[in-house]
């Protein structure tokens, strides 16, 4: 089968599609899943250029985290699962292996999708999906009536955040270039903010939930806008945010991980159309290189999908 590696870190040309054996299923829990499609996250692109490479080395990080695929093969002993069901999942951040054509996943990383026109597009939403539901949902508690600043609406895990938190009765407020705005909008803002030309230490509202989604503020800089009780989201580890959750516990750190539940529920709102995976743009898997320079810019709206063989 073919996947993508690379040798060392750097630009996007240093990643190649490699010819490696098969993977197997070994024992029980596991079902072996012919790729349809994937997608790319920030954190692809942050690896192969060497954001925590010790780790990264240690572990042998793979790319690729989201999958949407074929059951081909399965352990005797998943009797729920047959031959042929279409499956969407999501692999640990720090192991990855979905830019490849085969992938080995076990029961707690993936649902069955049931009959649903556009599987190229939910690609996009395990990983962003499941980043904007531990934030809001789990860290942050999100409730009906709360007032929701996301900073970074029109990025894979701010689309999808903006329209988790109106499904919740939120009250959204969306920070985006201008030329954004519209698109946050029409997916569910309330109000939204061209970061071009307001600075989110200027605001004047005060909010329950900042879920910062690029990353780019600190409690600090918001806290004047920040509610009594409210919580503040990240979703970049840093000394700075480690510092400020040791004194601070309304500061949290959302780390994405397979998570069934968060993946059920989300694909449960894209099956009653109140979520939608917004693609951007659509590469095949021999055009990874490209993507990878595409999705670096940042300027991406919504997510870059991975379009395998059939």
């Amino acid at each position: 089968m073919r996947k993508v590696s690379f040798d060392y870190c750097g630009e996007a040309d240093v990643l190649q599609i490699k010819e490696v054996p098969l993977p197997h299923i070994r024992g029980k829990n596991q079902v072996l899943v012919k790729t349809l499609y994937s997608s790319l996250n920030a954190v692809d692109w942050k690896y192969r250029r060497g954001y925590f490479r010790f780790a990264t080395r240690f572990l042998s990080t793979n790319l690729g985290y989201d999958i949407v695929g074929e059951i081909v093969e399965k352990s005797d002993n998943l009797s729920n699962y047959r031959i042929g069901d279409v499956v969407i999942g999501l692999l640990p951040t720090l192991k990855g292996g979905t830019h490849s054509e085969y992938v080995v996943l076990s029961p707690e990383q993936f649902v069955i999708i049931p009959s649903i026109d556009d599987l190229r597009g939910i690609a996009g939403l395990p990983m962003a999906g499941v980043t904007a539901w531990m934030a809001l949902v789990k860290k942050a508690n999100i409730k009906a009536g709360q007032k929701v600043l996301i900073n970074g609406g029109s990025s894979g895990v701010g689309h999808l955040a903006i329209q988790l938190a109106k499904i919740y009765g939120a009250e959204v407020t969306s920070i985006s270039s201008g030329k954004n705005e519209d698109f946050c909008r029409n997916i569910g803002a309330d109000y939204t903010i061209n970061y071009q030309q307001r600075k989110i230490s200027s605001l004047n509202d005060k909010y329950d939930i900042i879920f910062d989604v690029v990353s780019n503020s600190s409690i600090k800089e918001v806290k004047p806008i920040l509610n009594t009780g409210g919580m503040y989201v990240d979703t970049n580890i840093s000394f700075t945010l480690i510092r400020d959750m040791l004194f601070n516990s309304h500061v949290k750190f959302v780390y994405v991980h397979p998570h069934v539940e968060a993946l059920t529920e989300l694909l449960n709102y894209v099956m009653d159309n109140i979520l939608k995976v917004h693609v951007d743009k659509v590469f095949k898997f021999d055009e990874i290189i490209e993507a990878h320079q595409y999705i670096e810019r940042s300027r991406a709206v919504g997510k870059v999908i991975i379009e395998f063989d059939k």
